[in-house]
Order: C-alpha cells, then sequence, then structure tokens
C-alpha cells in the first residue's frame, strides 16, 4: 500500500502548502489594504481641499454679474456719497432689486453656484443692498460687514473667500470688489451655507464620504462611494477627541485615526475665522479586511466568481481524484480481490495454503500467518508439518567423510589392481559390487566407514567384495535413491493425504528390517576389470581424482534415455555443477557423487511434483543451509 499512502502524503503537503498560502495571502490582503487605505484618505482629503478652493474661484467669477451691473455701481456711488452715514432708502431698494435680477440669473446660467446671498457693501462697509437671508441679516442702517477681514480685503481690490460660523451653521463667503474709473466703489459679498446639499455636491464630485463639524460637532455630511454609509460619519465627527493630542492636525491636516479596525478617517481644518473655531471637514473610508479564508468566498461578488478559471480547477480535481483510485485500487483492491480468490479456492480444497508470492505489502504477512496458522493446526492433529525441501530431503543424510571414489581411472598397462578380500570396505556397502576395490600401490586401501547414506557416497560400493545381501546396489537399482517430501514453496501447506505417514526413507548404506524368509536374490553380475594404475609421477590428489568431469548434454541424454529431454538434462547439469561447487565450498567431500544417479533422483522428484501440482515442470536450485549444500525444487505452472 505504499502508493496509495505516497499519494495521500502529496495530498497532505498540497493541502497544508495551500492553506498556508491562502493564509498568508488573509495577512498581506489585510495589510496591503492599511495602507491602500490611508493613502486613500491623505488622497481624499488633499482632493476635497482643492474642491472647495476650486469652488470658491468659480463663485467669485459668478459675482463679476453683480459688481458689473450699472444699478448695483450707483447705489454704491450713492451711498458713498452720503456725508452722515446713512444710506438712503432709494439706494437700498434699487440695489436690493438689482441683486435680485443677479440671482435670477445665476439661476439659469450655473445654479450650481447660485449663492444663498447677495450683499452690496459700500466703501465703509455699510449694506446697501441685500438678496436673501433676511431672517438671519435683518436690513438696516447697523448692519456692517466692513468688520470682517475677507470684506475688508475685497474693499481694496482683493478677491477674497472664507468660512464663518454664524450661530449653529458654518457658511462659505466669497468677495468681490467693485471696480471703477478711481477706486473700488465697494465690494459683492456672496454667502453659501455648508448644507446637505453642499456637502452632497462636494462629496459626489471629489468621490468621498465627507463630514463638515465646528465647535465638535457635525455641521453637515454626505457618502460619494457606494457601500458607505453616512451613519459611519456620526462615529467619526465623535472622535473628534482624540485630535488634542494630533500635533500634525494643529499644522492644519491629521494623520489617519483608526476610528475602528475597519473604519480609518483623516480630518483637516478650514482657514479663515473658522480656524478659530476648529471648523474642519473629515473624509472616512472602510478597511477592507479579510478574517479568515472563508472571507474571500464570501466578499466574492458574481463578477468575481465568474472571473475564476473553473477550466483548469476541475481537470486538476479530477486528475488527482483519478490517481488517488488508481493507487487504491492497485494498493487495496487487487491483493484483497486476491485474498478473496485464494482464500475460496482454500476452502474447496483447491489449494493447501496462500500463495504467498503472489500478495504483495500486509497482505503477504497475513497470508504468511495464515499458513503458519494451517501448519501449527496440523501438527497439533498429529500431520506432519513440510518445511522447505533440502538435500536431505530429497537424496537423504551426506556422509562427512566418503569411504571412496565412486570413480577409477586407467592403470599402466591395464594391468588389474589388486584386491583384499578382507578390506574393510567389503562389508560396507553389501550387495553393491561382487569384489573390492583394488589396492594402488602406494595408496591407503579405500574404506566407508559410513556405507551409502547419502548421494555425496553414492556408487562407493561399486567394486567392494560381495556380500550378503543387506543394502539395494545402487549400481544396478538407480531408484535406491531416498526421496523426501516436496519443498514448502512447491507444494504449499497442509495434510498428508490420507493413511499412515510414509517412514522416513533409509539412506545408502542403511539396513533395512530383514524378514523371517526372504527371497533370494538374483546373483550379481561380476563388475568390469579394473584399468591398469597411473604411471609414477601422474597420480592426482583425492580431490582431483573425484573431480566430475565436463559431460556434454547429448551424450548424458543419449545415456539416460532423454533425448527428448536436452534442455532440461543442461539445466540438471548445471544444477549438478552448482551443487558440487557449493558443496567443495562448505568443505564437504564430493565423492562418489555422479551426475547419472543426481539426475535420476530430480527425474523422480519432477515426476511425482508434475503429478501433484499440475504443473509443467520443476526447476531445482542449490542453497546453503546450516553450512551444508541443500537442494530445492519449486513448482513452474507457466
Amino acid at each position: 500500500m505504499l502508493l496509495s499512502r505516497f499519494w495521500y502524503v502529496v495530498l497532505s503537503i498540497a493541502v497544508g502548502v495551500s492553506l498556508y498560502v491562502v493564509f498568508l495571502a488573509v495577512g498581506q490582503f489585510n495589510r496591503r489594504n492599511g495602507v491602500v487605505m490611508k493613502e486613500g484618505l491623505a488622497s481624499d482629503s488633499q482632493t476635497v481641499e482643492w474642491a472647495l478652493k476650486i469652488d470658491a474661484r468659480r463663485r467669485l467669477d459668478q459675482l463679476f454679474y453683480a459688481s458689473l451691473d450699472d444699478t448695483v455701481v450707483k447705489s454704491l456711488q450713492g451711498s458713498n456719497a452720503q456725508k452722515d452715514g446713512k444710506v438712503p432708502q432709494k439706494l437700498r431698494d434699487d440695489a436690493k432689486k438689482a441683486l435680485g435680477g443677479v440671482m435670477d440669473k445665476l439661476k439659469d446660467v450655473a445654479p450650481e453656484f447660485r449663492p444663498d446671498a447677495l450683499f452690496a457693501v459700500d466703501r465703509d462697509g455699510h449694506v446697501v443692498g441685500q438678496s436673501g437671508m433676511e431672517q438671519l441679516f435683518p436690513q438696516n442702517d447697523d448692519l456692517d460687514l466692513g468688520g470682517y477681514a475677507v470684506v475688508n480685503d475685497a474693499l481694496h481690490g482683493y478677491l477674497r473667500d472664507d468660512t464663518w460660523l454664524l450661530g449653529d451653521k458654518m457658511y462659505l463667503v466669497c468677495a468681490r470688489p467693485v471696480e471703477t474709473e478711481t477706486a473700488p466703489a465697494g465690494a459683492i459679498v456672496a454667502l453659501k451655507e455648508f448644507d446637505k446639499r453642499y456637502a452632497l455636491d462636494v462629496a459626489k464630485k471629489t468621490r468621498t464620504n465627507l463630514a463638515f463639524y465646528a465647535a465638535g460637532k457635525r455641521v453637515s455630511s454626505a457618502t460619494g462611494t457606494e457601500g458607505f454609509e453616512e451613519s459611519q460619519l456620526e462615529t467619526v465627527i465623535g472622535d473628534l477627541g482624540k485630535l488634542a493630542t494630533d500635533k500634525t492636525y494643529e499644522a492644519g491636516r491629521s494623520d489617519v485615526v483608526a476610528v475602528r479596525d475597519d473604519l480609518g478617517a483623516m480630518y483637516t481644518r478650514l482657514p479663515g475665522d473658522a480656524w478659530d473655531q476648529h471648523a474642519g471637514f473629515a473624509v472616512a473610508r472602510i478597511k477592507t479586511t479579510v478574517a479568515n479564508p472563508m472571507g474571500f468566498i464570501s466578499g466574492a461578488d458574481d463578477k468575481d466568481k465568474s472571473a475564476v478559471p473553473f477550466l483548469i480547477i476541475i481537470p486538476v480535481l479530477l486528475l488527482a481524484a483519478m490517481i488517488g483510485i488508481f493507487f487504491t485500487f492497485f494498493d487495496h483492491t487487487l491483493p484483497l480481490r486476491e485474498m478473496v480468490t485464494q482464500a475460496g479456492k482454500l476452502k474447496v480444497g483447491q489449494l493447501d495454503g496462500l500463495q504467498v508470492a503472489r500478495f504483495r505489502g500486509a497482505y503477504r504477512g497475513i497470508a504468511q500467518n495464515v499458513n503458519g496458522g494451517i501448519e501449527r493446526i496440523v501438527e497439533k492433529g498429529g500431520g506432519v508439518a513440510r518445511r522447505p525441501a533440502d538435500l536431505e530431503a530429497i537424496l537423504g543424510p551426506v556422509p562427512a567423510q566418503p569411504a571412496m571414489s565412486a570413480f577409477s581411472f586407467p592403470l599402466q598397462d591395464g594391468q588389474a589392481p589388486p584386491h583384499s578380500p578382507s578390506s574393510p570396505s567389503s562389508h560396507s556397502n553389501a550387495g553393491s559390487a561382487p569384489h573390492a576395490p583394488p589396492s594402488v600401490p602406494g595408496r591407503p586401501p579405500p574404506s566407508n566407514p559410513h556405507g551409502m547414506g547419502g548421494m555425496s557416497g553414492a556408487g562407493s560400493g561399486l567394486l567392494s567384495k560381495p556380500t550378503p545381501p543387506v543394502a539395494m546396489n545402487v549400481a544396478s537399482q538407480p531408484n535406491a535413491f531416498p526421496v523426501g517430501p516436496a519443498p514448502a514453496a512447491a507444494q504449499g501447506f497442509g495434510a498428508r493425504p490420507p493413511g499412515p505417514p510414509p517412514a522416513p526413507a533409509a539412506g545408502f548404506g542403511a539396513r533395512p528390517p530383514v524378514p523371517a524368509a526372504a527371497p533370494a536374490r538374483p546373483p550379481v553380475p561380476p563388475p568390469a576389470p579394473m584399468p591398469a594404475p597411473m604411471p609414477p609421477g601422474d597420480e592426482q590428489d583425492d580431490d582431483e581424482a573425484t573431480m566430475v568431469a565436463q559431460i556434454p548434454a547429448e551424450v548424458l541424454a543419449q545415456a539416460t534415455g532423454e533425448h527428448k529431454s536436452s534442455g532440461e538434462a543442461n539445466e540438471w547439469l548445471k544444477v549438478y555443477e552448482d551443487f558440487i561447487r557449493t558443496k567443495k565450498q562448505c568443505g564437504e567431500a564430493t565423492d562418489g557423487l555422479t551426475f547419472e544417479k543426481f539426475q535420476h533422483t530430480l527425474k523422480k522428484n519432477r515426476d511425482a511434483l508434475m503429478l501433484r501440482h499440475g504443473c509443467k515442470r520443476v526447476r531445482f536450485s542449490v542453497y546453503v543451509k546450516e553450512g551444508r549444500a541443500s537442494l530445492k525444487a519449486t513448482p513452474v505452472k507457466d
């Protein structure tokens, strides 16, 4: 299940990285929006200040209609000519009528710059004519505006604007001189209240959220952006107490003040008479923040959602899901299906145990545990548990020191070697040959203390003296090799077929029980004459004398009758050579281990395994077990 776990790790890392990036994006988004709010408020404050100046300048320009009116000029000149300082009523009426006509004309020409009141002031500051705001400025002889700086400057020929705070209302004041050939005859003064309409007009032009205030109170306010509620400006004006300690506000404009976590404001003082009364305006902005990653979804509109590249996201999601499903199918479904299949075959007897090699990962351990449990149950029930087969299981125990080599070498001049009837080897493998092996000059007589107990001593009694028949003749009976149980890796696990367990196979040279009346054996033919001894100086040591020469596969196949199995004979020859080499590496003797008997034993075991398991062939291999060379048989069904 390595692939699925790997994919889970990849997905976990991807999700972790995505969450990390999203939370980083939340922090960066909030921080960047804070910077944008500060920069935006500074820009809004400057924009409103410029808008107020431009508005005052345009209002001054519209006053030229009144300053050039002949009736207004004559009324001012007539008032200036009075020695007692009193303005005749006729001059007042004429000036009022002329100013009313100018107001009507401005209503048609520039309605956005039409003032709330117009005053014609003579050179001494007396109000000669008035149009509008009669309730606030009742016209009489005592009405004098010359004391205001803006009016005084206009009477001296300057264009001026100012901000007046009259009662609980604040006004924009514009004053323009009435020019004559000699000196200004007076001035035209216009007043515009900072009311709701005026604030809305400025807010729309500047696209800001604006509030005018004076003496700590809001005068008027308006919003020029979408999504901003005007009630929030009440909170902005209610926070004016914080400006007392703001040094930058004393210079005319404050820093950005965080009214709330999501609301910021900047305050600017208005110049003129209103400065000393702490009059000014405030601009406010909402700081867009995201509390968590889900805030991006809740704050998105239809336009934002339509910009999402679903054509990329959906295929990526489907691909990730398909990869996960494939890995799960490969790591979980297939092994589970194999487990179910083998369990069903095990139930009906088609298998003696689970085939461990067909499982992977944890399922292999489960299969091994199940087979181990079956083996334990078989042992408890009196059966024989199968273990991995080796050479002892197939060929019987191998003696550590064989009696003699199974091979003889030619002697000189065809001389037959002498033999001793009383040689110890004559009784080591009874019935194996009618004569004992000859004694070679310069060599000790061979001995066979272990008889024919294993494959390494096979054929050691070929030249021994005839004795009463006790063991089978290895040379004449090729089936004398004991056959052990098939390897566990090839047969699986399970109990033996019904019936008593077979007796353990006797090794070569072991004495089977002799019946009371044993039938007579046929006479054993005499052995072939031994070759002549080797000439002096050509003797070989024992190891070299027992080495098996390389035998061609065709000759072996013809000698054994296996003409159709030359490929198998070649394979067995390699196994034989590997077995001989491994035995020598392990320090074991190889005397008497002929390929013919080795091949016959492999063939017998092959036929038994093919009949039992229905396989096409059996593969033999050599391995080392407990320091000794062993042989393993494996059925192959391909």
